[in-house]
């Protein structure tokens, strides 16, 4: 019976021990505060410049598709012997596996730059995020920006326009 009490006692103190201890936990947008920094700005320019190139070389290889269906047609109306049809269309294929190579190496270069330009700012604003949570007192910063935080009981735990704040002061 003294077991069963003293372990009732120590269960409610380690209970009221946690009550006592809560931890504040913020949300913050990064989405948002990323959108609002000058930083982003500089790094969809040279994505853009990145877009551009490849743009232009898929434009060419558009143009040289188009010729190589006049020459067939061209040579086709005029009966042309088999090889040199066969020529043509194998030149063709060459032009289309070249621009499908070009899509697939633009998609990766375009991903692996977007992760290289904003892992600097979305570090930036982890570490902003810190000071700000430091500043107010949270324990732990939740990003909302994916939608993972359903609800939220006070609207006063977003520190998203804090730490626009902050980082617009840097």
């Amino acid at each position: 019976m003294k077991k069963t009490i003293l372990f009732i006692a120590m269960t409610m103190l380690v209970a009221l021990g946690s009550v006592a201890h809560a931890q504040k936990i913020a949300t913050i947008n990064t989405a948002k505060v990323v959108d609002t920094l000058p930083m982003k700005d500089s790094a969809l320019a040279q994505l853009a410049k990145i877009e551009q190139g490849y743009a232009m070389r898929l434009q060419d290889l558009e143009m040289e598709m188009q010729n190589k269906e006049k020459d067939y047609q061209a040579k086709l109306a005029m009966k042309a012997s088999p090889a040199q049809l066969e020529l043509i269309q194998k030149s063709f294929q060459r032009l289309q596996q070249e621009a499908q190579e070009t899509q697939e190496a633009y998609k990766t270069e375009i991903q692996s730059e977007q992760a290289k330009l904003y892992q600097p700012i979305l570090d930036a604003v982890k570490k902003s995020a810190g000071e700000v949570a430091k500043a107010k007192g949270y324990a732990h910063v939740i990003d909302n920006s994916t939608g993972s935080v359903v609800w939220s009981a006070n609207a006063a735990d977003d520190i998203t326009a804090a730490v626009i704040a902050a980082m617009l002061k840097k």
